[in-house]
């Protein structure tokens, strides 16, 4: 028996619809066929959310989307589109979910709560509908307040996280929406009278619903509001027409409005950060540095005393979160006013340095880079004291007791070095990187590998000073006993080949790890080989590398090893000249395709000399790159032909020889085309030969 389609869905719809499901029908056990029938979405949807089966209610929760679709889609076909008081996802399915999740009542004994796990999955549901902006236009936004303090108010924390998360959707998608500001605030001719709109319509609730999490008397509504506070602050600041928090307060009614409330809700926050309950005030410090942010320089003198008093919170778990909140205040303090960022938080950096508590330590070691350069007096000769300050900070962390406080300090290392330059390096940096090259911990080194390879590259130090200074420590690097020590500078290397000439003990460091039992170890060895040629001339490289590394590497019986190797044939090319190329490698190349057994190696040989056409693109070695190409056509192995006529089709793409081409090479694809008979070879010379067309 066939069913037949609801009027309310969509037919284009009905291909989304997530599978029919067990869950599903044992919520409808007691319907008839025909009665389900003729229930809508919204219904369905309705009866599995009151099945009392959890199993039930999540299948359901896991459709709110479709069932949002069809609300929107059957309010598109029976009322005008224009129609702004009939949206049925605003007028039935939002306070329906209100409803839903909305605490018993005395006279409700019998109604339960909904479980923690439904109500998560609802606001990840409704993170999802908002990303439609047709399901609920922003002008409707508040309509979703009721629910979201409802959610913003349950004890599970990772519920409230997701309704702090949908809050801040709200606010962000109000404010980046230009157009719905500009229609609120300018729809009369009285500016004052508009922007009052804007704010009443949009902004207050906010506000309220805000203010009531405030005020609960239990603290996980205070904690939801610490991680919304931010979100609001930059919509209360989206209603002023004067977007410059730089100037003064204006006799504008709107900005004194605005001033009014961003006041009000910054001392709010405050209160917080001094609240009884910890939980609160971890709440207000995790969050701080963007409510910081948000706030500007206009009204950041209304919350800054709340930093101090937090980072000298008794419970080490509120000052590790408030120390590294200065990671989200944004450089515009340090861009505009440096001298106010020195005197109210570099203090308060070099607390957090020296904490008793080596969890503070650690949270300002993972982002310290972030917070100096928000400190704004990088390469500033102003600032020199407070530079050598910052930079005596940092180097605290790096020397700390605790290796995880060291190993996270040590991941900034290039980052620090940039920021205070070649002196502050000389000074503060210096001195202690043979104790990080030589740190017990693995973790450690392998950081100070990686950022010393960073620093290399960045070029803010004199070549001769990272020659002096770095490579004893790359040379221990590449001898540790850990593999992804070594892996840190052989993967890097590459960077700073213009060093290798005068990197002699790394140099040779190279050459006793070409047979290297890790595999990745002989990978980055083959990376760096053209580059060492580069480097060391190809006299170097034929008496050194040739045969002794290159020729067995191009063996490993590792395939990214072999492959490591053949993606460095185009820059060997271009290093040693074609000449010698044709006379010294191509041969030996040639001669081991001929003796090998190893299909492998073989495909591994034609992939090089296609590598070699790839660059040349012309004269003698090209020609005979694309020779030894075309006769591996005819081996006796298929996967071999295959790989032979897609290199041809390789180095057609890359513009060689159009003659050669269509005198040798279409030639001989059309025979290969004719006389194969495996169906992949076949495949290979066909798009081979539509390129040549």
């Amino acid at each position: 028996m066939s069913l037949p389609v609801t009027p309310t869905l969509p037919p284009n719809m009905i291909s989304t619809l997530p599978a029919a499901s067990l869950p599903l029908a044992r919520s409808l056990m007691k319907l008839s066929v025909q009665d389900v029938a003729l229930q809508t979405p919204l219904q369905l949807f309705c009866l599995q959310l009151e099945s009392n089966s959890l199993e039930a209610s999540v299948d359901a929760m896991h459709r709110l989307v479709i069932v949002a679709q069809s609300l929107m889609w059957n309010t598109e076909t029976t009322t005008a589109s224009d129609d702004p008081d009939n949206n049925q996802v605003v007028n039935q399915l939002i306070p329906y979910l209100t409803q839903f999740v909305t605490p018993p009542h005395s006279d409700q004994p019998d109604k339960p709560m909904p479980a923690d796990e439904l109500l998560l999955l609802l606001g990840q549901e409704l993170s999802r509908i908002l990303t439609f902006p047709k399901l609920v236009p922003r002008q409707y936004y508040p309509k979703l307040l009721d629910l979201m303090e409802k959610l913003a108010s349950v004890e599970e924390t990772v519920v409230r996280d997701q309704a702090v998360v949908v809050f801040v959707q709200l606010c962000d998608g109000l404010v980046s929406d230009v157009e719905l500001q500009h229609q609120m605030k300018h729809a009369t001719a009285d500016d004052d009278d508009s922007v009052s709109a804007w704010q009443s319509t949009i902004v207050s609730p906010f506000v309220a619903t805000w203010k009531r999490l405030v005020n609960a008397e239990w603290f996980t509504s205070k904690v939801s509001a610490c991680g919304m506070a931010s979100a609001l602050l930059r919509l209360v600041n989206s209603a002023a027409h004067d977007d410059d928090n730089d100037k003064a307060p204006s006799t504008n009614t709107t900005t004194t409005k605005t001033d009014a409330i961003m006041e009000e809700l910054l001392h709010v926050f405050k209160d917080l950060c001094m609240d009884d309950a910890p939980m609160v005030r971890r709440g207000a410090a995790k969050d701080l540095g963007k409510v910081i942010c948000a706030a500007g320089i206009r009204y950041v003198e209304l919350i800054r005393p709340a930093l101090p008093a937090l980072v000298q919170d008794e419970q080490d778990s509120v000052r590790k979160l408030a120390v590294s909140c200065l990671a989200h205040v944004g450089d515009e303090f340090g861009a505009k006013q440096p001298e106010w960022t020195v005197q109210h938080w570099l203090p308060l950096v070099k607390d957090g340095s020296t904490d008793m508590s080596w969890r503070v330590r650690n949270d300002l070691a993972k982002t310290f880079s972030v917070v100096a350069t928000n400190l704004g007096i990088q390469h500033d000769a102003r600032y020199v004291n407070e530079q050598s300050l910052v930079m005596a900070c940092f180097a605290t962390l790096l020397t700390d007791a605790e290796a995880d406080v060291r190993a996270a300090a040590v991941a900034h290392l290039a980052r620090m070095l940039f920021w205070g330059g070649p002196a502050q390096f000389q000074t503060h940096l210096q001195p202690l990187l043979p104790a990080l090259a030589d740190d017990p911990v693995m973790e450690v080194r392998s950081k100070c590998a990686l950022g010393l390879m960073e620093a290399a590259e960045s070029g803010t130090l004199e070549d001769a000073v990272v020659l002096q200074a770095f490579e004893p420590l790359l040379d221990a690097f590449l001898q540790d006993e850990f593999h992804e020590v070594q892996l840190q500078v052989l993967t890097n290397l590459h960077k700073v080949s213009h060093l290798l000439p005068g990197l002699t003990n790394v140099v040779s460091s190279l050459l006793r790890m070409t047979k290297a039992s890790n595999w990745r170890v002989r990978e980055s060895i083959a990376r760096l080989l053209p580059h060492l040629a580069e480097a060391r001339g190809t006299e170097w490289f034929q008496s050194m590398l040739l045969e002794s590394v290159w020729m067995p590497l191009l063996l490993d019986p590792v395939a990214s090893v072999r492959a490591a190797v053949v993606h460095g044939m185009q820059l060997l090319v271009k290093v040693s000249g074609d000449e010698w190329v044709l006379s010294s490698m191509l041969p030996q190349h040639i001669s081991l395709y001929q003796q090998t057994n190893s299909y492998l190696i073989r495909n591994t040989i034609i992939m090089a000399h296609v590598e070699v056409a790839c660059q040349c693109k012309s004269g003698e070695l090209w020609q005979e790159a694309v020779l030894q190409i075309t006769r591996a056509l005819n081996d006796k192995v298929p996967n071999v032909r295959m790989v032979s006529a897609k290199g041809l089709g390789k180095v057609v793409m890359a513009d060689g020889d159009a003659d050669m081409i269509q005198a040798q090479v279409r030639p001989a694809l059309e025979k290969r085309m004719a006389e194969e008979e495996d169906t992949d070879c076949r495949a290979a010379c066909a798009w081979a030969l539509e390129k040549i067309e």
